[in-house]
């Protein structure tokens, strides 16, 4: 396979972060909202959990097992709405009132788009399909002689969807951790990546 020179180019930005709430999530069904802004980008850290375990037959290493889990991804924000806060984390927030009330909640799945901007003008795109936002942490500072803003900052934790995919043309079905599209490969067009979140066919088979 011939790679494109701009898709070896580094990233130096990240912008237009985006979440449309899972609906449904199971063996042949894959739901999704609408997809919305959540707030203007200033860091996004996915950091994937990976454990192998290696099996010693004949006096060496004979095969190595490697399972992977969750996606924690680190989330730096200029600042995130009250309304869009409790949605993502399950609380209520009154309208009438402008009031969040923190109650403990359970937060619901969320898809998660971002791009990243390359040294060349292109962008990567990113999916997480299937993510859980904690409840922030906020800090706070006494106003002084510097100015210190403090941003932010977002825990979330992908996982694998339960709904199967069809991944190839070789009748490869599984559920997704991450779906990543290049501006540089010719075939890509990132034209709906902010307006439908973008999957691939649902896997036929039920089960």
């Amino acid at each position: 396979m011939a790679y494109d020179a701009g898709e070896y180019k580094p990233r130096v930005g990240v912008d237009s972060i985006y979440v449309a709430e899972v609906i449904a999530d199971e063996l042949g069904v894959y739901t999704v909202g609408t997809p919305e802004y959540l707030a203007p980008a200033a860091e996004v850290t996915p950091s994937s959990t990976t454990n192998s375990e290696t099996i010693y037959a004949d006096d060496q290493a004979y095969e190595t097992f490697t399972t992977r889990g969750e996606t924690a991804i680190a989330m730096i924000v200029t600042g995130l709405p009250l309304g869009m806060a409790a949605k993502l984390t399950g609380q209520v927030f009154d309208e009438a009132s402008g009031v969040m009330y923190e109650h403990g909640g359970v937060p619901p799945y969320y898809a998660l788009m971002f791009r990243s901007l390359k040294s060349n003008g292109s962008y990567r795109y990113y999916l997480f399909p299937k993510v859980k936002f904690d409840v922030p942490d906020e800090e706070a500072v006494t106003r002084g002689e510097t100015p210190e803003p403090k941003l932010q900052k977002l825990n979330v934790h992908a996982i694998k969807t339960v709904c199967k995919f069809q991944l190839d043309d070789y009748g490869l079905e599984e559920g997704l951790q991450r779906v990543v599209g290049d501006d540089d490969i010719a075939a890509f067009d990132p034209t709906d990546w902010f307006t439908t979140v973008q999957v691939p066919p649902v896997a036929s088979e039920s089960a």
